[in-house]
């Protein structure tokens, strides 16, 4: 078993959930529907991001330049990312989603396209870095 495994699939089952919320929101599943799905999300997304602070960054840190100059830009670039998925989060309560349907289906389109972006540069880029750091 690689040490990224546990990683990988946490991106796998992030992706089901971002599939099955985009799903809803084409079939115009109840605010509360939507709004229990994107909290799922986050709470998993929070829970990944976690992960990768206290396991994945500190074994990279002990790669060599290279790696440590790769981890050090991913690190930068997904604290941007996770503060923006956290506004997002915030902002799209079911009292909003209700008033702006169309509004909350635009930006969870954006939103999710720059996590699918992050997921496939991590599972390309980053991981296996971390896979062969002893």
């Amino acid at each position: 078993m690689g040490f990224t495994d546990k990683f990988r699939q946490q991106h796998e089952e992030i992706l089901e959930m971002v599939s099955e919320l985009n799903r809803q929101i084409k079939a115009k599943a109840d605010a509360q529907v939507l709004r229990t799905a994107l909290s799922n999300l986050a709470g998993k997304l929070n829970f990944h991001l976690a992960m990768e602070d206290k396991a994945l960054y500190p074994r990279l840190m002990k790669g060599d330049g290279d790696v440590k100059v790769t981890a050090t830009r991913f690190m930068q670039e997904m604290g941007g990312l996770g503060d923006a998925f956290q506004a997002y989060n915030n902002r799209w309560q079911v009292s909003a989603i209700r008033k702006e349907p169309e509004a909350f289906a635009s930006e969870t389109h954006k939103v999710f396209q720059t996590l699918g972006k992050r997921i496939a540069r991590e599972n390309a880029e980053l991981y296996p870095l971390a896979d062969n750091v002893a």
